[in-house]
């Protein structure tokens, strides 16, 4: 069976020419440099060294292992230097985040991580709140983005948030600009599915007020929901620095409502897989990019 020894010999004695200045620069002696080169001989079946020549010469079979022999040691050493230096992680990171943050920070944010994690090869995924976390339960993610607090048993940090604002179509005139929580709830009010960590806040903040509204289950999409609400069939709750191009083009108009819906908070969560290092880097580059973000607060 090779064995890391083996192969540390083996390049060895191709960078310094002969076995006993391997045996010197692996701090060994030459006896055991040889017995390492015949043992990993044996293990492959071939004769990587010609021993009659007054220097030993790669054989044939000797110059088709080296460049193999050069990559398990350089992948060896990425893995030990990862162990001890999170940033130096070549694995695969597994991000996944909410269409908020695809539509706003998110270029930021890869930059960040590409700057912090360059060896890593990160794929992200855009869901619902519980969707994510679904997936971060069975490790499927590796860490989520979200809004919402996180289940149990997940490390959680609060990274960012974002100002909420219940909205109509920019030509509503039969909408008041203030309207009280009962009055709100008299108009169809349009919402993402239950699985979305904005839906999530806007039925706590109902129930916390004792109303139970008119609700129309629109979509799963930010964008598609904003545009329903540009094209007048409904009320709904949108991130107000995001949309205030929409507003000052009088496509829609924000309502003010008593009491103000909170603002929608945003976690980094991640599970206890060893991954830990690597997902702190991650939250902070969240938070770095989020608070250069004119989007969030």
């Amino acid at each position: 069976m090779l064995s890391l020894r083996q192969l540390q010999a083996f390049q060895a004695i191709v960078e310094t020419g002969n076995f006993s200045a391997a045996a010197d620069a692996l701090g060994t002696t030459q006896p055991a440099i040889s017995k390492r080169i015949a043992e990993l001989e044996a293990s492959l079946g071939v004769t990587l060294f010609d021993r009659d020549q007054r220097r030993p010469r790669l054989t044939s079979q000797g110059y088709a292992v080296r460049p193999l022999c050069a990559e398990i040691l350089k992948l060896c050493g990425r893995m030990t230097r990862s162990l001890g230096d999170a940033a130096a992680y070549a694995g695969t990171l597994r991000l996944g985040i909410t269409e908020l943050i695809a539509l706003t920070f998110l270029p930021a944010l890869v930059t960040g991580i590409r700057r912090r994690l360059p060896c890593a090869q990160l794929r992200t995924e855009a869901k619902l709140a519980e969707e994510l976390y679904e997936d971060l339960l069975h490790d499927r993610l590796d860490v989520v983005i979200s809004p919402g607090n996180p289940p149990a048993g997940l490390r959680s940090r609060k990274v960012a948030q974002v100002e909420m604002a219940w909205m109509c179509g920019g030509d509503r005139d039969d909408v008041p600009r203030h309207l009280s929580i009962a009055e709100l709830a008299a108009y169809p009010l349009l919402a993402q599915t239950q699985r979305s960590g904005l839906q999530a806040l806007v039925n706590d903040w109902l129930v916390e007020n004792n109303v139970r509204p008119n609700l129309t289950l629109a979509c799963n999409s930010l964008s598609a929901l904003c545009g329903l609400t540009v094209a007048g069939l409904g009320l709904s709750p949108l991130p107000l620095a995001y949309v205030q191009p929409r507003i000052e083009a009088g496509e829609l108009r924000v309502i003010e409502t008593t009491p103000p819906i909170a603002p929608l908070e945003y976690y980094a969560a991640y599970a206890q897989t060893g991954l830990e290092p690597v997902a702190e880097i991650v939250t902070r580059e969240v938070m770095v990019a989020a608070e250069n973000s004119r989007y969030w607060c």
